[in-house]
Formats: C-alpha cells, sequence, structure tokens
C-alpha cells in the first residue's frame, strides 16, 4: 500500500497510508490527511489513484508543491520521490517500483576488431583543466637547476680557497 512518510523533524515516525481513489491533504481538520503546520495551506494538494500509484495535484497553495526539489502543478508520485508541502518534507513510498529501463538489443553487436589501436575515438577532446607538459620542458628545468647548483659549488670551493689560502692569517 502505499504511503507518505514524514521526513521532518515536526512529524518524524508519522506515516500516512495512501487508500481510495482522491485524498486530500491539507492543514485543516476536514483533508483525509491533515499536516498541522503554518507553512502548509488549508487545502493544499490532492492526490488522486492513477493505476497503482498516485498522482499530487497542488491546490493553488500559497507555498506550493514540490517533488524532489521541483514545483510541480501536478506529478505522477514514483516511489523514493521526496513531497514538499510548505515546509513540511514526506517520503512517497510505495512497493510499486518504477518500471526500469530497457535492456540494449543483443542483435546489436560491436567488433572491437574495427577499434584503433590507441583506445579512444578520433573526435576525443582532453576535458582536463590541467595542460599537459610538452614533451623535453622536463628536462629543461634539470639542466637549470643543475646549472645553479654547479655554479654555488664553484662559489664554495672558491670562498673555502680564499678563506683558507689567501686570507692573511696573524701570528702573535
Amino acid at each position: 500500500m502505499p504511503r507518505l512518510v514524514a521526513q521532518s523533524p515536526e512529524f518524524a515516525g508519522q506515516s500516512f497510508d495512501l487508500s481510495g481513489p482522491e485524498i486530500t491533504v491539507g492543514r485543516v481538520a476536514d483533508n483525509k490527511i491533515q499536516v498541522e503546520h503554518a507553512s502548509v495551506s488549508g487545502h493544499h494538494a490532492i492526490l488522486k489513484l492513477d493505476a497503482l500509484d498516485y498522482v499530487i495535484r497542488d491546490l493553488d497553495s500559497t507555498n506550493g508543491t514540490r517533488v524532489n526539489g521541483e514545483r510541480v502543478s501536478e506529478q505522477k508520485l514514483r516511489r523514493n520521490d521526496v513531497v514538499r508541502l510548505g515546509n513540511i518534507e514526506l517520503l512517497y513510498d510505495s512497493e510499486h517500483a518504477p518500471p526500469g529501463r530497457p535492456m540494449p538489443n543483443p542483435s546489436q553487436r560491436v567488433n572491437l576488431a574495427e577499434c584503433s589501436s590507441n583506445g579512444r575515438p578520433a573526435e576525443f577532446v582532453n576535458a582536463s583543466p590541467v595542460t599537459k607538459r610538452a614533451k623535453g620542458s622536463g628536462n629543461k628545468i634539470w639542466t637549470l637547476i643543475l646549472v645553479v647548483l654547479g655554479l654555488l659549488a664553484v662559489a664554495g670551493i672558491g670562498y673555502f680557497v680564499w678563506v683558507v689560502f689567501l686570507t692573511p692569517t696573524s701570528v702573535s
């Protein structure tokens, strides 16, 4: 049996079984499902049975009706849809699963021998925001690093020679 399960903290744990061809939802007591909350209109929405599941229709409510975040005037509900009436969220639960996607036609086969050797289509474009380095640019960086280290080594040896051999020492 389909039902609406409250998700909002104000009504946590409450569920409303859906039975019958039409179910009205709103804040006032004459609705089949009464949701006493200031954001819910007096007569907020109506649920109509369509085959095995319900269709929800907004009754020109002040704060609107949303299904899975989208404002709707009328929407067929499917299992696990989140229905929002004003600020109150309800989960639509039904034992009827939505129809799945059809399987691909097994008679359509792909000849893998026709694929190119690099494994990607000719029109493939790299979508990465990081650009690929040009070949050989890494060698230039390492060459620069080695030159700088070599200059530092020569400068260090020169300083050592100057301090040890060329600086006059005073003997007392």
